[in-house]
């Protein structure tokens, strides 16, 4: 399984990187914390979760115009 950057999260949700960053904050993407010996922690996505993310995303925009 390849895990994604932010950036390419944002690409593929059409947001900024902030917005990612903020949503990851929030708990609304789940995300995997690298750590390499003496840089600043990374972090990725699985591609699963954010389908998860569209789904949800989707219902709550369904429910909302019924």
């Amino acid at each position: 399984m390849q895990l994604l950057t932010a950036r390419q999260v944002a690409q593929l949700l059409n947001i900024r990187v902030s917005t990612v960053y903020a949503l990851c904050r929030r708990g609304e993407i789940p995300y995997v914390r690298l750590t390499e010996s003496g840089r600043r922690p990374l972090i990725r996505f699985c591609p699963d979760d954010l389908q998860s993310l569209i789904r949800r995303r989707s219902r709550a925009l369904e429910e909302t115009s019924s």
